[in-house]
């Protein structure tokens, strides 16, 4: 399945176009990593975790970099993780990162509820293309799999990161409840927004 996503510019935010990742997207993405690493690192197919003692979080050098980027291929393969390069369509180049996953592992679209992640790049942020970018996915993927196979999708961030309860809100993402710390799988509290799937098949 190979799946283009365009968005229209809206005021400062410059038009896009969610794709695939491509081999020619690394040095963009390692350029921007590190400028500023991501805090929860930036996820690839999980079956790739078997190459690090612990899980992986990303790509930091070019021979990790292929590592990353076959998981994404993977990821679409297997229909488990599916992921977007977000694109400057006037630069041609990637400068940020959506993700969606069943929040309990298989397909996405077999009847679980899903997650959204995303990521942008640290000099492209306030100019509303996180938002876009997740409205975007989110309207795809309701669209695509039907509330029956997609009932709702989770967007789940730490308590004291505003900017992403701010993301979610203007995703259409409400904010469902508080989830408090459970370690060893989290270790702080955080927010669960939710997006439930309409019953029209529309955002």
């Amino acid at each position: 399945m190979t799946v283009v996503l365009d968005v229209a510019a809206d005021g400062a935010q410059p038009a896009l176009c969610l794709r695939p990742w491509l081999l020619a997207d690394m040095p963009d993405l390692l350029a921007a990593t590190a400028d500023e690493y991501p805090s929860q690192g930036l996820g690839s197919h999980p079956d790739l975790s078997y190459l690090f003692q612990q899980r992986w979080s990303g790509p930091r050098n070019a021979e990790e970099a292929e590592l990353w980027l076959s998981g994404q291929g993977r990821g679409w393969a297997d229909g488990d993780w599916l992921t977007f390069a977000v694109t400057d369509v006037s630069q041609d180049k990637a400068i940020g990162h959506i993700g969606l996953w069943n929040r309990d592992g298989g397909q996405v679209g077999s009847g679980e509820q899903g997650e959204i992640g995303y990521w942008t790049a640290a000099n492209s942020r306030g100019r509303g293309i996180a938002p876009a970018a997740v409205r975007a996915v989110t309207g795809w993927a309701f669209d695509n799999f039907g509330s029956g196979g997609l009932p709702r999708i989770m967007l789940v961030h730490d308590l004291d990161n505003h900017a992403s309860c701010r993301v979610a809100a203007k995703s259409g993402y409400p904010l469902q409840r508080l989830s408090p710390a459970n370690p060893p799988h989290w270790f702080t509290d955080g927010h669960v927004h939710v997006a439930e799937a309409p019953a029209c098949g529309h955002l």
